[in-house]
């Protein structure tokens, strides 16, 4: 492809690729806005002698040409934005809009007073406030759904495996000693028993139970097991006088005890305590409320160890509610009517914003739908683009960077109705982004009051929580996303769509395969590489890697067909060292120099953006050496290089010859040696 845009160096050499960068309109910053008037003194006053950029301290001239500066250096910054605006509205003209701020979600615990003798109703939508992710400021939480706080306490664990019972005190349940919950070997009819203290947890009672793996990163989901599968089946039962009583279960994020999350389950008025009928008679169990979970039918894959167990948990999102807003209209030349309105909190969230307008529905005109009495409010509907909207279709597109809302113009949907203050947003939400990737135990306290309420406490860190997608990335994966269209069939649709997990820098999708090379048929396994670090390989965390399995077991858009098996995992890395001898300019500063030969090594050993092609190592890729010594070459200073000492794991290749990684490895750059060759050597 051919540009119009060339650098010296291409223009030298015509047959050179040439670099897809879009040019600077104008020179930013303002020295640089100073050094273009001083060129244009002579031309236009020269008769001024102090000149634009001379002393004379006192001159207005110089003065002015210094505030002047100053204040067109953002316009000029904004100007040479326009490259990426550009390429940003080709891709929404093709229907690919890129991935806006993601709101982390927190699993939050709410404790009571002593003194509280009954459960206490926290509301959804509960506003909480922590210090930012990012340290500027406070960011505001809300809790997805309503909890029944409850002041009691869980005392006891009872496992039941055949007729035999053996109790454990929650401080003996730990990560590093945990509870097989249904035995080293889980049968129907094995069962745990939680027994609870204190006052009666009516009408819900809602525990999160934090489940430990052997392999810590990585997440297994399955999509719509096939009937008559082995898949476990757990029943939650209270113990009462007349027996166990089957619980409602209203919320089971654990998918049967296979991963962790909050289990809501509801009570009754006869859960009374009672001795645990499994436990010996002698000496006498205590009197307490048990819950008794059992698994019924199936066998797990992986046996299910509790970590630990908390009351009272519940989810909040990064987000606050804006409500009974009037839209502020955003005038603009050559307009006859306004079609743009703008909300008063940035960024605003995409599918959260609901806009009323006071005024007759605009399908009357067209006879389409039934006469709404005029002055009542109709309701309209956020779409991706209007292009496609009929010219009585009541719909809007949003601006999350902006909150820019427009509204069609009669023809690409219907346009605003005339009026003043006409333009409602009854509610929208606010927030997300980096600043709401809290860490765990962040100092959450709540906006209001709730009553009896001791402390909020978040014990792990957030997950998600990512500003909007810079340009360059939505450029690098919009033809993926295009081609796939929010639909994944090829392994490759996945890898796009993956890519929209917060703290993701890199999807490798195996049909079929384990990374260790296992054949697993209908099995597909992503392997997410985290997100760039300055230090170490990009390991992504257990939160990235949970991110991206709701992202796949979203059950709006499921990246995966029905029946499929979808295992998570994080990459194996391998470390390479290099020793380089090259020869420097002598004039260079030698130690600057070396840095950047490291900082061309590392870029094209980085697992993410390096590689032959600059688009990241593919797993068990080769290390070319023909390319790695060009890398080096490249760096101004360097005028030749001697030899390229290739280290895998502390295994030395032979001179001269590409290093082979082990299979389904990324490499990950280690400690580099450089040795400068100066004068005659």
């Amino acid at each position: 492809m051919m540009l119009w845009w060339r650098s010296e160096e291409q223009r030298a050499h015509p047959d050179a690729q040439p670099v897809e960068k879009f040019p600077d309109l104008v020179e930013e910053g303002s020295r640089a806005i100073r050094s273009a008037i001083a060129r244009r003194v002579h031309g236009y006053t020269p008769e001024w002698r102090a000149g634009a950029g001379g002393g004379g301290g006192a001159d207005a001239g110089v003065a002015l040409v210094k505030v002047f500066g100053e204040q067109a250096a953002p316009v000029f910054s904004q100007a040479n934005r326009l490259a990426d605006k550009y390429r940003r509205e080709q891709l929404r003209i093709a229907g690919v809009l890129g991935r806006g701020p993601s709101v982390a979600r927190v699993m939050v615990v709410f404790s009571l007073l002593e003194n509280a003798q009954d459960s206490v109703l926290i509301a959804a939508g509960t506003q909480l406030i922590a210090p930012a992710a990012d340290g500027q400021g406070q960011v505001v939480f809300e809790t997805s759904r309503a909890v029944h706080a409850t002041p009691a306490k869980l005392a006891l664990f009872v496992g039941e495996i055949g007729s035999r019972g053996a109790q454990l005190q929650p401080n003996e349940v730990t990560a590093a000693s945990p509870l097989l919950t249904f035995g080293p070997r889980p049968q129907p009819g094995s069962a745990l028993w939680l027994g609870f203290s204190g006052p009666l947890p009516f009408p819900k009672l809602a525990i999160h139970l934090d489940l430990v793996f052997p392999d810590a990163l990585q997440r297994s989901v399955r999509f719509g097991a096939p009937v008559g599968s082995d898949e476990p089946m757990l029943a939650w039962e209270v113990l009462t006088g007349r027996g166990l009583v089957p619980a409602d279960v209203y919320v089971d994020e654990t998918g049967a005890l296979r991963q962790s999350g909050i289990v809501e389950v509801g009570t009754n008025t006869g859960w009374d305590p009672l001795p645990n009928p499994v436990l010996p008679a002698d000496p006498p169990s205590p009197a307490l409320r048990w819950l008794r979970v059992s698994l019924r039918h199936g066998r797990y894959e992986v046996v299910p160890r509790l970590a630990t167990a908390r009351v009272n948990a519940v989810p909040a999102d990064g987000v606050e509610t804006v409500r009974d807003e009037v839209l502020e209209p955003v005038e603009e030349l050559g307009e006859t009517n306004t079609r743009r309105f703008r909300t008063s909190r940035t960024p605003v969230l995409s599918g959260t914003v609901r806009i009323v307008i006071d005024a007759p529905d605009p399908a009357d005109i067209f006879d389409v739908a039934p006469t709404i009495a005029g002055g009542q409010q109709t309701q309209w509907t956020e779409v991706p683009t209007l292009a496609t909207s009929r010219p009585y279709d009541r719909h809007f597109e949003l601006d999350e960077t902006t909150g820019i809302i427009t509204f069609g113009d009669g023809v690409d949907g219907a346009a605003v109705p005339a009026g003043f203050r006409q333009v409602q947003a009854p509610s929208y939400c606010t927030g997300g982004g980096r600043a709401t990737a809290v860490v765990g135990s962040a100092g959450f306290i709540p906006r209001g009051t709730v009553p009896f309420l001791a402390a909020v406490d978040n014990p792990f860190p957030a997950i998600g929580g990512a500003d909007t997608e810079s340009v360059d990335a939505l450029v690098r994966r919009g033809p993926d996303l295009l081609r796939a269209g929010n639909r994944a069939v090829t392994v490759v649709d996945v890898e796009a769509l993956a890519l929209g997990a917060p703290g993701v820098d890199r999807v490798v999708a195996l049909a079929g395969l384990d990374t260790d090379g296992t054949r697993r048929p209908g099995q597909l396994t992503l392997v997410v590489v985290g997100a760039s670090k300055d230090s170490g390989p990009p390991i992504p965390t257990t939160q990235t890697l949970d991110a991206v399995a709701q992202l796949v077991a979203d059950s709006r858009h499921p990246l995966v067909p029905l029946g499929a098996h979808v295992v998570i995992r994080a990459p194996r890395f391998v470390t390479v060292e290099l020793y380089i001898t090259a020869r420097f300019d002598p004039e260079a500063d030698q130690s600057v120099l070396a840095l950047e030969v490291v900082a061309a090594a590392n870029a094209y050993l980085d697992p993410v953006g390096g590689g032959d092609d600059g688009q990241g190592w593919p797993l068990g890729g080769v290390i070319n050496y023909r390319r790695l010594v060009a890398a080096i070459a490249g760096v101004g200073g360097v005028t030749s290089v001697r030899r390229v000492g290739i280290m895998v794991a502390g295994r030395n290749t032979p001179p001269c010859h590409d290093a082979d990684l082990p299979a389904f490895y990324l490499p990950s750059p280690g400690h580099h040696q450089v040795i400068p060759l100066v004068g005659g050597e």
